[in-house]
């Protein structure tokens, strides 16, 4: 008992001599020297003249420090990634209770219109943008002058290469195989209608989130956020959260073949690809939205073929960064990779045109090239692309149906992407480029086309024309591009007659 009770008084005793040191007292002590210097050394440690500011540990376009939005999928933000911002987003709890209220609201308003839940299949009317309010909160935004945390949403609205499928819908009725009205379908278990008459107040469509960290704010706008997460489910079997992670992590893809000067992002995986749209673009997909979702759902339900490049999603995402004075806005749409787990080796872009669609091959390696409808021509001299007869039925009517579809909503200008499979033997197609409607620049382009080809084109048609005399073109083009070659069943309704 009388050690320890020595330790502590010998331990105040030293306190007291150190304290007489830095009064000015000598301790005669032999290590009252260290302690001293001990206490120095920490005066000077937690002084607030002798104190050194702490680096951040992170890159300043890194942001780990977020309120993690899931305990399911971790998250981090990065500047030069967009489709992080889009994942936090769609991740938040905010999205989340948003989304449960804008589905509540939707099925309030249509039982009011007299009880049918619209589903994909909502009125175009019903789905317009209060640009108003879209243009205010943005710039407010960026301007650093909005106070809400989280905005509401915004009210309104080939060869020996064979196709042995096309795989998203597997059977087809040929009787069926095209479309012969306008109608819109309305969800699985609901019959096909026409679109009801705007009744009453516009469906909140789109949800607008906000958060922000110490050196940054972001911003996202998610379009027709309930019709696209039903079309995920739908379409998307491996789910949201498959879905988020995704687009957590996205690289700077340099999409060969493009001419619009907009950006291009893959993810990492290798599942997605993000691509920037122009204002032009994100107007006529406002119009056209409405009948994407109800083609798509009507196809996937009927066991109908499509071969449009699904889009499983169209964002408005910004931030800005005050450390490093960055910032950003873009329009993205997320559409699926068509070419996602394939051993690609060729790859051609066809429009249905032979006007300035040739690209030259001398000196370059044809695999890292987009070839167009020229290159396909000249190429099947030697080496024909040839598909099966069922396959070749499948794919006229996979194609008959979208460009009708398209058509009628006075689209054009879209292509048919198609890659040469050379380790599964198959070619793999997909239409893109499908949301730019005949506007009136298209129709000047045409015109000044069509007189050219009158005065000095050699008679070839022009590459701008009406949406309708587009789709005939493609057809026929698709229709010679592909050949058909014989298999065991050719002719056997002839013998059977």
């Amino acid at each position: 008992m009388f050690v320890p009770m020595t330790v502590v008084d010998s331990a105040e005793t030293d306190t007291d001599r150190v304290d007489g040191q830095a009064d000015g007292h000598v301790d005669s002590r032999p290590d009252g020297g260290k302690k001293n210097t001990m206490k120095n050394i920490f005066n000077k440690v937690l002084s607030s003249s002798g104190s050194l500011p702490i680096p951040m540990p992170f890159a300043p376009d890194e942001h780990l420090l977020l309120q993690p939005p899931s305990e399911k999928v971790p998250l981090i933000i990065y500047d030069k990634e967009p489709s992080s911002i889009i994942a936090y987003s769609l991740s938040s709890p905010d999205y989340s209770s948003q989304l449960e209220q804008l589905t509540q609201d939707g099925q309030d308003t249509s039982t009011t219109r007299g009880g049918r839940n619209n589903d994909l299949g909502a009125s175009p009317s019903s789905l317009d943008i209060d640009a108003g309010k879209k243009t205010s909160s943005v710039l407010s935004f960026f301007r650093g002058t909005s106070r809400e945390k989280s905005p509401s949403r915004l009210g309104g609205v080939l060869g020996k290469y064979s196709v042995d499928s096309v795989k998203y819908m597997p059977r087809l009725d040929p009787d069926t195989a095209e479309e012969t009205d306008g109608a819109v379908y309305a969800g699985p278990d609901l019959e096909v209608r026409k679109p009801p008459k705007k009744e009453g107040p516009d469906i909140n469509q789109h949800i607008e989130l906000q958060f922000s960290d110490s050196s940054a704010r972001f911003y996202c706008r998610i379009y027709f956020a309930e019709h696209f997460q039903k079309l995920r489910r739908l379409i998307f079997p491996s789910g949201e959260e498959r879905y988020i992670r995704s687009l957590s992590r996205c690289y700077t893809w340099m999409a060969m073949g493009g001419k619009s000067g907009l950006t291009f992002c893959k993810t990492q995986d290798d599942r997605f690809i993000l691509k920037q749209m122009s204002r032009y673009e994100v107007q006529s997909f406002m119009d056209f939205a409405p009948h994407y979702f109800s083609h798509v759902t009507k196809a996937f339900n009927e066991k109908k073929p499509t071969a449009l490049a699904k889009i499983l999603g169209v964002y408005r995402i910004g931030y800005r960064n005050t450390q490093t004075n960055a910032a950003l806005k873009q329009d993205l749409l997320v559409m699926e990779n068509l070419f996602y787990n394939r051993d690609i080796t060729q790859v051609f872009d066809l429009k249905g045109s032979v006007r300035n669609r040739l690209v030259n091959t001398s000196g370059k390696r044809v695999d890292e090239l987009v070839l167009l409808d020229e290159n396909l021509l000249k190429s099947s001299i030697d080496s024909p692309l040839y598909i099966r007869p069922h396959s070749k039925f499948v794919l006229n009517s996979a194609i008959n149906n979208d460009t009708h579809f398209l058509s009628s909503h006075i689209v054009m200008d879209y292509s048919l992407l198609v890659g040469l499979d050379t380790k599964r033997n198959e070619l793999v197609v997909g239409i893109i480029d499908y949301i730019r409607t005949f506007t009136w620049d298209k129709r000047l382009e045409m015109v000044v086309k069509s007189t050219y080809s009158q005065w000095g084109g050699q008679g070839k048609m022009p590459t701008v024309v009406s949406p309708e005399l587009y789709r005939k073109r493609f057809l026929q083009a698709m229709n010679r591009y592909f050949l058909l070659v014989p298999d065991q069943w050719t002719g056997l309704d002839t013998v059977v007659n």
